[in-house]
């Protein structure tokens, strides 16, 4: 196989998606055909956006998500969103009010909000919902789903 160029490392980053933990948990061994399409997706194709406090929740739950994500980590489609670029971004006293997720949840709101196409598949619902209430960011309007099959993942350009 021949290493992609940095034309396409770009192409691929731009699809990225960010996966919440609830979420990933069902890559253990996926039964529903929607999250083996996702897999599948993750492992070809995709570009998976985390932070490095993600990571650290991915690996406290399954092997698959352990080997998946050095997969993507040795093929460049790992987008991680390093902690300066989170610390940098500071939401409003206002926004801040407005938020309804819990504080450990608005640093993945931010790796959201940092990823390029700002697209996540989520289950919690007040992070869901902040997601999708957030304004346009960078040009971007964020936005996120419960379900891999609610949102165009492998099509989808911001």
């Amino acid at each position: 196989m021949n290493s992609p160029t940095t034309e396409d490392l770009e192409k691929i980053l731009k699809s990225d998606l960010f996966v919440d933990t609830n979420v990933a948990k069902n890559f253990k061994n996926p039964l529903d055909p929607e999250y083996k399409k996702l897999l599948q997706w993750l492992r070809t194709k995709g570009c998976w956006v985390v932070s490095k406090k993600l990571l650290v929740e991915y690996g406290r739950s399954n092997q698959n998500i352990a080997v998946l994500t050095d997969l993507l980590q040795r093929q460049g489609r790992l987008k991680i969103i390093d902690n300066e670029s989170h610390n940098k971004l500071v939401f409003t006293k206002l926004a801040e009010r407005r938020l309804t997720c819990n504080a450990e949840d608005r640093w993945h709101l931010k790796t959201i909000l940092l990823s390029h196409r700002k697209m996540a598949i989520v289950i919690d619902v007040a992070l869901r919902n902040d997601i999708n209430n957030h304004p346009i960011f960078d040009g971007v309007k964020p936005q996120a789903v419960a379900r891999p099959e609610e949102i165009d993942y492998e099509n989808y350009t911001a």
